[in-house]
């Protein structure tokens, strides 16, 4: 805030020549308000959320909120918020007020970077494979992070989730497939979720699990050996 003081007097060519000094008035400058933007929610912001910008002006009131993201005027509205969508308007934020009446603008806001952080990548491991049938498998996913995740197992398709049953078992981590058949064949991937932010992580790579054709395998009442055949379902007795 600065102030000046000003004073005048008179001149003319007739007598009184000049007036008496006038009385001082002061001028005093008073700085534009300063618009300042901010996010919430706070710390890291991830693909797929949604999240609100903020137009702060001190003092005065009935201010229109201009938003811009990169040199771009984004909205302009009564509303000092708005909500925004990543990945698609991540970029450089800055907010500036108008009104009708004095002062009519504000000074535009700092800048405001607004930047998505990838989401968590799951691994996935598969052991045995190939599995032959009537065997157990175990995949794995993991994530790497100090947080607790729970996660969902697909088969072939987003819209086929694999589900706990007699055979499907899910523990933490795991999935364990017992008692394999050819039907348990396919392509498996898995994505990770959890109640704090991030809710759910990316989906992890895709790993195909292969039933082999064939099992040997030995009866120890007859001492024959069995070459179960997967294809045709049949037994074929060799004598040992």
């Amino acid at each position: 805030m600065m102030a000046d003081q000003y004073q005048c007097w008179g001149t003319r060519e007739d007598q009184p020549q000049k007036s008496q000094l006038s009385r001082a008035l002061s001028i005093q400058l008073t700085a534009l308000p300063t618009a300042s933007v901010s996010v919430s929610p706070l710390g890291l912001l991830y693909s797929g959320e949604t999240v609100t910008l903020q137009c702060v002006i001190p003092d005065y009131t009935d201010w229109m909120y201009h938003c811009y993201i990169n040199n771009q005027e984004l909205s302009s509205q009564t509303s000092e918020t708005i909500t925004i969508s990543l990945p698609d308007q991540a970029g450089q934020y800055k907010c500036q007020g108008k009104r009708t009446t004095r002062p009519q603008w504000s000074n535009i806001s700092s800048t405001l970077s607004i930047i998505v952080t990838a989401l968590p990548e799951p691994t996935l491991s598969v052991e045995p494979n190939p599995v032959f049938p009537g065997e157990t498998v175990t995949l794995t996913c993991s994530v790497e992070s100090d947080s607790i995740w729970s996660y969902q197992w697909y088969k072939d398709r987003t819209d086929n989730v694999v589900s706990q049953s007699v055979r499907h078992t899910i523990t933490g981590d795991t999935l364990t497939i017992s008692r394999v058949t050819e039907s348990d064949q396919g392509l498996y991937w898995c994505q990770g979720e959890r109640r704090s932010r991030p809710t759910s992580s990316q989906q992890s790579n895709v790993i195909t699990l292969t039933v082999t054709g064939e099992l040997l395998c030995v009866s120890r009442v007859c001492q024959t050996l069995f070459i179960l055949s997967q294809s045709n379902r049949h037994g074929l007795c060799v004598n040992i």
